[in-house]
């Protein structure tokens, strides 16, 4: 009986009792299958940020009786949207100014011609009130600040003008008015200049008689209404006397550098030879020179030292026959 029993217990105890290495076994398979699962389950970063974007928090919105469920994103969509329609707007309008020529500051500006009349800044002038006003006034007019007058027909034109007029014997006796009528057409041209424009007036035989109010032997003066009329006074004390000398008075008139000089004479003796000439015109350096030449009959000498004393400076040469002039009173 002993023995059976013995050998009973023997069997329950080799049943329930499991090998240490079958145990080690299966807690390794269990643990590795946990593991496996937890890796499988877990995403990758960057899986991680994507998964995350697609869960987000559900609102609930009512609206009235009705009642509507919108994520997180949907919600914030809106504002984007608005964004997105905004940006749109802004870079249509960028291509749209892109597309057009760009935008001349000066365009906006007025006209200087439709504020001071045609001319008035031509030329780098200053304008004068008077010509813009009245235009043409005893044959001169204003152009951009200049005046441009006349002696005999021949025309000057700039702001600052001489005239060297022969006043010698020969001007003015046996019945002839030459002299008379060069002062007249003087005059003239003076009257035809305005306020901001200046002039010098030299008559001269052996030597120079120069028009001096100032006192300043090498100033031009202004053509005010006061000048004009000092100079009126001036032309009429002017009597024809003496012989002839003519480069002095010119290279006095050069001197003042003026734009114009206007000279009138009746000699074609004494002539200035062409050293003389050549000195003149180096002196000049680009001013004009007008020449008058009065003579009894027709022309004798169409190329004389008068000629060419114009050609050489950018001037004019006119003749004019005394004899048909009115005779002097």
């Amino acid at each position: 009986m002993n023995i059976y029993n013995e050998t009973e217990i023997h069997v329950s105890s080799s049943r329930t009792t499991l090998p240490s290495w079958l145990i080690s076994t299966v807690l390794h398979v269990v643990l590795i299958v946990i593991l496996g699962l937890t890796l499988r389950l877990t995403p990758p970063s960057g899986a991680a940020s994507e998964r995350t974007a697609q869960v987000g928090i559900v609102l609930k919105h009512t609206d009235g009786e009705v009642e509507y469920f919108e994520s997180e994103d949907d919600a914030g969509n809106s504002d984007s949207h608005t964004a997105t329609a905004a940006t749109a707007d802004r870079d249509s309008m960028i291509d749209e100014f892109a597309d057009r020529p760009p935008i001349d500051p000066a365009d906006a500006v007025p006209s200087p011609r439709a504020v001071l009349g045609p001319g008035a800044l031509a030329d780098g002038g200053i304008g004068n009130a008077a010509a813009a006003n009245h235009g043409t006034r005893s044959g001169s007019m204003a152009v951009g600040g200049k005046a441009r007058t006349s002696v005999f027909g021949v025309e000057g034109e700039g702001h600052k003008f001489v005239y060297v007029f022969d006043r010698s014997g020969s001007m003015g006796g046996s019945g002839r008015n030459a002299l008379r009528a060069a002062k007249s057409q003087l005059i003239a041209s003076l009257e035809s200049l305005g306020s901001t424009h200046q002039f010098q007036i030299i008559f001269y035989n052996e030597r120079p008689w120069r028009f001096n109010p100032s006192g300043n032997q090498n100033k031009l003066c202004f053509a005010t209404q006061q000048n004009k009329t000092l100079a009126a006074k001036f032309i009429g004390s002017i009597t024809a006397d003496g012989g002839t000398r003519h480069e002095e008075a010119l290279l006095m008139a050069l001197k003042m550098q003026p734009d114009v000089i206007f000279f009138l004479t009746d000699a074609n003796e004494p002539k200035l030879w062409p050293g003389q000439l050549a000195k003149i015109r180096r002196r000049a350096a680009g001013i004009t020179i007008n020449a008058i030449e009065f003579g009894f009959g027709p022309q004798s000498d169409a190329n004389n030292f008068l000629v060419q004393l114009a050609r050489e400076n950018g001037g004019r040469h006119v003749y004019v026959d005394i004899s048909k002039m009115v005779p002097a009173r």
